[in-house]
């Protein structure tokens, strides 16, 4: 299925709960979100516009062409996945991850239901459900998708799922259809010490059979976990599905990602131009990337 074209719905707050010391549950309804789709795909996200603090109601943006126009004070854009979509009562579940600091944690802290925000039309990428067997490896900011995806699988399916979490009081049983194993790697600060599921991911046997392989999380450890399938097990991209949400020090990257902006652009355009696989334009760009330490 292909995106749906961008539009935002008013939606107002349901029910807030608490997963764990780091999860909040956020379940959004309201007759503003009357219209609203899902992609049909189990990785599913959309932008969640996280207004400015004790603000409850909101406006719809203007749109002038392409642009929407935001009423001031702005909210502050965040992508999230949808965790959960129930058609019939047209209604959005959410699962935020509390952070130390950042407006998401702020607000989804003291949300409260009655409270409104602007969220935006889903977009989705496809994946292979079909598979033998499925790896999952997820932080906490992947985890919400991941488990979607695992109650997408059917029974004759196997997956084991290596789950990143600060302590065993975050730890949780996810539920799928599959024959499912559930591993947890913890880390306490995900900011400053390096995710431990790249050296979980190489201690597994893998099983017979057609695998898949599907992670989120830190961008660093998400670069080296392709790099050990694409490069080590000479696995295809068909196989596997591997992105990363975030960075620490996001600010002090993208200052230092000015730098080569450029030089990325021209190899993804030669690239394009000379009709290399994306696989290997993107080890390209990893390369430029990875020379001046990023």
């Amino acid at each position: 299925m292909t995106a749906l074209p961008e539009a935002y719905f008013r939606a107002e707050v349901l029910e807030v709960r608490s997963l764990s010391s780091v999860m909040r549950r956020i379940v959004l309804g309201g007759a503003g979100l009357a219209g609203y789709q899902s992609s049909g795909m189990p990785d599913e996200w959309f932008r969640l516009m996280v207004p400015p603090e004790r603000q409850r109601h909101v406006e719809l943006p203007i749109k002038h062409g392409q642009q929407f126009h935001f009423a001031n004070p702005q909210p502050s854009p965040r992508w999230y996945s949808l965790r959960r979509w129930d058609p019939e009562h047209c209604q959005v579940t959410v699962d935020v991850v509390v952070h130390e600091h950042g407006a998401a944690t702020r607000w989804a802290e003291t949300v409260e239901p009655g409270d409104e925000l602007l969220i935006s039309q889903p977009h989705g990428r496809g994946i292979d459900t079909t598979a033998d067997w499925m790896l999952i490896l997820a932080d906490q900011t992947g985890i919400p998708a991941a488990c979607r995806i695992l109650e997408n699988l059917s029974p004759q399916q196997y997956a084991h799922a290596i789950f990143e979490a600060p302590n065993e009081e975050a730890t949780f049983r996810p539920t799928s259809p599959a024959q499912l194993k559930v591993c947890w790697a913890y880390n306490p600060s995900p900011a400053t010490i390096p995710s431990p599921l790249s050296a979980a991911v190489r201690t597994i046997e893998l099983p017979p059979g057609r695998g898949y392989v599907w992670m989120a999380g830190e961008a660093a450890c998400a670069r080296d976990v392709r790099r050990y399938f694409r490069h080590e097990l000479k696995w295809r991209s068909p196989q596997f599905d591997i992105v990363g949400y975030w960075r620490p020090n996001q600010d002090a990257y993208q200052r230092r990602y000015r730098e080569v902006e450029s030089q990325v652009a021209e190899v993804y355009a030669n690239g394009r131009r000379t009709g290399l696989p994306d696989d290997d334009i993107l080890d390209e760009v990893y390369s430029v990337m990875e020379s001046r330490g990023l």
